[in-house]
């Protein structure tokens, strides 16, 4: 990258060093940072990023996909998406008015999306703001407080997935919350039944360990005749359920921007998310998700909305290495 130094920590990154004398090539190079922190289904971050002269190919790294779990590569795709568009928000943060181009090679399917650069721009307080947020999204699996989230915030939300051609169902009230919670048990007691995917979860270390645990209090929790309201793994005072018209690449592609966008958001307002997959990972449990929204929409990615206690650190994922994704052409 013409000598420019880049710091390998991941969620450490100072503003000041992006090289605005720079090339291009430079910028994009820097830029990746921001997009390696996006979120992925199951933390796999199936994604690695060609740097050309003039664009950033966000490229689908199947050597990390979860083949029992995801044979047609949906979630994958959704995470590539989630990443490009975080990419593109950082572009846009840094005053680009940069433009996301999905699928543009029809002939190279894993090519996800292409980001460009654009012309330089005004840069807003909100710009800064979304820097921040690149930085401060956090994937939160613990209990989390039953502050509600105002009506306000749930309707930015919708409205930014619904900007991306997304539907996303918000969910409060606690019987149809509970329904959902049985429908990850369910669909965690079928995944953990099928040996290939206990195989493949094992090969994901703290992803076998998360979800076993999970299942086990939650089986646990129902036979004992609890409530959902009692476990901390699904202690949440919103659940939310990101759909799509019908199941094509573009609707994954379309569904992973949106995440990341309403993740964006949000973030900016102090909530934080954890992704609860396994219902759509199984047909029979997403049907009958789609069937309990009363919506003819399918369900693409479930996750849970909350905030965290003002006394609680947030902790950093460990990333890929920077020199494992990034590539140059």
């Amino acid at each position: 990258m013409s000598g420019m130094a880049l710091s390998d920590d991941a969620w450490t990154i100072d503003p000041i060093a992006f090289p605005g004398s720079g090339t291009a090539r430079e910028k994009l190079a820097f830029l990746v940072r921001y997009a390696r922190l996006a979120p992925s289904d199951h933390d796999t971050q199936p994604w690695r990023f060609v740097v050309a002269d003039t664009h950033v190919d966000v490229v689908a790294d199947l050597s990390r996909a979860l083949r029992a779990v995801d044979p047609n590569y949906r979630e994958v795709t959704m995470s590539c998406a989630a990443a490009a568009e975080t990419l593109l928000a950082a572009a846009r943060a840094y005053g680009f008015d940069a433009v996301l181009s999905p699928l543009p090679e029809p002939q190279a399917p894993t090519v996800i999306a292409r980001v460009e650069l654009g012309d330089k721009a005004r840069r807003t307080l909100l710009d800064r703001d979304m820097l921040t947020a690149l930085l401060k999204r956090r994937t939160i699996p613990r209990r989390y407080a039953q502050t509600p989230v105002p009506a306000s915030l749930q309707t930015l939300m919708q409205d930014t997935a619904r900007g991306y051609g997304i539907g996303l169902h918000l969910v409060s009230d606690l019987s149809t919350k509970d329904k959902i919670a049985r429908l990850v048990v369910e669909a965690d007691q079928i995944q953990f039944a099928d040996p290939a995917i206990r195989a493949e979860f094992a090969s994901f270390g703290s992803i076998s360990g998360g979800f076993s645990r999970m299942g086990a209090a939650l089986f646990r929790l129902f036979d004992l005749g609890g409530s959902m309201e009692r476990h901390a793994a699904m202690h949440a005072p919103l659940f939310g359920i990101f759909t799509t018209r019908s199941d094509s690449h573009a609707d994954w592609v379309g569904a992973g921007r949106a995440t990341a966008a309403v993740l964006h958001g949000m973030t900016m307002h102090g909530l934080v998310n954890a992704l609860l997959n396994q219902p759509i990972e199984v047909e029979a449990t997403r049907r009958q998700l789609g069937s309990l929204l009363g919506s003819s929409e399918t369900p693409q990615l479930l996750s849970r909305f909350g905030y965290v206690k003002e006394s609680v650190t947030l902790p950093r994922a460990d990333q890929r290495r920077l020199d494992e994704v990034l590539i140059a052409v």
